[in-house]
């Protein structure tokens, strides 16, 4: 969670920045930088919609495109978490603590973006290969609110390469290169060993824990905000 809340902040940060920059009207070359993030929900399909049905989390990513040209270039991450389960424990006397275990998924891709632009709305499709880390961790933390984490482990972890594929709209907002952006893409992972909230048997002693070995492909859909970085003053502004 303050992974989530980290990023949040610093795409609230970065919008104002934007937000500001577009309110000197001195013109300025057309953006070939964008930088992206925003909130995905990754909707397991196949096999592994047998086991997982959903992961929640954020998405973000640098772009390039040369200035009248479609093609541009991309590299995004991404973070999921698709389970969480917490127990409670007596740690020593009259010390409990609560131990909780979260299923999560960090990935990157790179790969070419093609883009169309209609007035105020750009429609673009990309596609991608990376890698995706799928891991399980547990973490201790006391009972009591407002406690952070003392101790935490790895319990379980794969890597696998991925590709990706898919495409979306976005929405220019207002006079800046601001942008709503609404995408949705294919997440090939191929086969892959994952923990999830069924195989993590905490009423065991000690607990134990079962990897599911199967494909892992998902689709993501995401709502974000794209922000073009302005260049310099154009050449007619000089003169």
């Amino acid at each position: 969670m303050n992974v989530l809340f980290a990023t949040s902040a610093a795409l609230v940060l970065i919008a104002r920045a934007a937000i500001a920059q577009g309110a000197n009207d001195e013109p300025r070359r057309p953006p070939v930088v964008f930088l992206g993030g925003g909130f995905e929900v990754a909707s397991s399909v196949g096999e592994f919609a047998d086991y997982v049905d959903a992961g929640y989390g954020l998405g973000f990513h640098l772009g390039f495109r040369p200035r009248r040209s479609p093609l541009g270039f991309r590299v995004g991450g991404m973070f999921s978490q698709y389970g969480s389960t917490t127990a409670r424990y007596n740690l020593v006397g009259l010390v409990d603590v609560d131990v909780t275990t979260r299923n999560q998924i960090i990935g990157m891709m790179l790969g070419p973006e093609l883009h169309l632009d209609a007035g105020p709305l750009q429609l673009y499709g990309q596609g991608g290969i990376g890698f995706s880390y799928f891991y399980t961790r547990s973490s201790v933390e006391g009972t009591d609110q407002n406690n952070s984490p003392f101790a935490s482990t790895t319990n379980y972890d794969d890597f696998t390469f991925a590709a990706q594929g898919g495409g979306g709209v976005r929405i220019r907002l207002a006079g800046n290169p601001i942008f709503l952006d609404l995408g949705a893409r294919y997440l090939n992972n191929g086969r892959v060993s994952y923990v999830t909230q069924n195989t993590i048997n905490v009423s065991a002693s000690p607990p134990t824990i079962t990897a599911i070995t199967s494909d892992a492909n998902a689709v993501v859909v995401g709502i974000g905000v794209v922000i073009g970085l302005r260049g310099s003053p154009s050449q007619a502004s000089r003169k």
